[in-house]
């Protein structure tokens, strides 16, 4: 069992390293255990995504023994379906994630019923991760199979919440070694994901309308005299423009009140959210300074600009 469960956390990080992108480079600054133990919900998340993007696909995507190697990219830059599904494609994802909760609840109960789930059950009972903030994290991966209209300003929160914060506050009993986060840590933890979903909301919008998806919310479109038309002409306005401005303000005041979350966590555990809010500060902060090119390109950093980043957190560990 113990050379299987090393495999199973070997298995994660090889998916990890390979699709997290921004999130890879933050877990390199946490202490092993704690970045294995990430790497298992990162890979949990992850299959969750390829099951809602293909329900085919992630058999297709596991070796031998069950150990999954997904192919697909970094978890909140992947649509989950696309405009062209059919009734039974729907059906097929739905049925996929509906087994991911069974083994979810097995694994909570220690009982993993496959390899790749082992690192997932050590991960839930030697942190105390809740299994109720992973299956919030499901909740958010079904709630993208159909095209997403967001009509409120609540909707998109909620919908940030579960695709981003839930995986924040999944990851939290990981950063504080075990120790149960207070309410005001959790706080915390929920607005660092909804800072991180509304960066990714605003670069991805081109994308998201490729696939019927628009998580502006229609209240705030029809505010500012954006029409529906225009927007999916990828018509850039005074008022979009507006509106884009306003989201960003948005999501930097999340990302803000998100780093009070630092000083609460053990020395160790602090670079890995720091991180996090500091790469997603800067593609936001480029963004802004481009003028809201978001039908023009999809703004990231570059790798060494990432790696210098991980370099220059060291004295977050201290």
């Amino acid at each position: 069992m113990a050379s299987d469960l090393t495999r199973a956390y070997r298995v994660s990080a090889h998916t990890t390293r390979r699709h997290a992108r921004n999130f890879y480079f933050a877990f390199l600054s946490l202490p092993t255990a704690q970045r294995r133990a990430v790497y298992a919900l990162y890979a949990f998340c992850r299959e969750a995504d390829c099951v809602a993007d293909d329900a085919g696909t992630a058999s297709s995507a596991t070796g031998e023994n069950g150990s999954a190697v997904l192919s697909v990219g970094e978890l909140e830059e992947v649509p989950s379906a696309t405009n062209n599904d059919t009734p039974d494609d729907l059906a097929e994802r739905r049925a996929g994630l509906a087994a991911l909760r069974a083994r979810l609840a097995a694994a909570a109960q220690g009982e993993p019923e496959t390899e790749r789930d082992l690192a997932l059950a050590d991960t839930l009972d030697r942190y105390g991760v809740s299994e109720e903030d992973l299956r919030a994290v499901l909740d958010g991966v079904e709630s993208d199979l159909n095209p997403m209209r967001i009509e409120t300003s609540d909707q998109l929160r909620s919908y940030c919440y579960h695709v981003a914060s839930a995986v924040g506050l999944a990851t939290l009993p990981i950063l504080t070694d075990g120790a149960p986060p207070t309410a005001g840590m959790r706080e915390a933890a929920v607005d660092l994901g909804l800072g991180m979903q509304y960066v990714n909301v605003l670069r991805d919008i081109d994308e998201d309308l490729a696939l019927g998806r628009v998580y502006l919310p229609s209240e705030e479109l029809a505010a500012r005299g954006v029409t529906e038309s225009e927007l999916r002409s990828r018509t850039m306005t005074d008022g979009l423009r507006s509106l884009l401005a306003a989201h960003a303000e948005r999501a930097r005041s999340y990302l803000d009140s998100g780093r009070l979350l630092l000083p609460d966590l053990p020395r160790r555990s602090r670079a890995c959210p720091w991180l996090l809010s500091e790469i997603y500060g800067r593609i936001l902060a480029r963004i802004v300074a481009a003028d809201y090119p978001v039908f023009e390109r999809r703004v990231s950093l570059p790798a060494t600009e990432k790696l210098w980043l991980v370099f220059s957190s060291s004295w977050k560990r201290l």
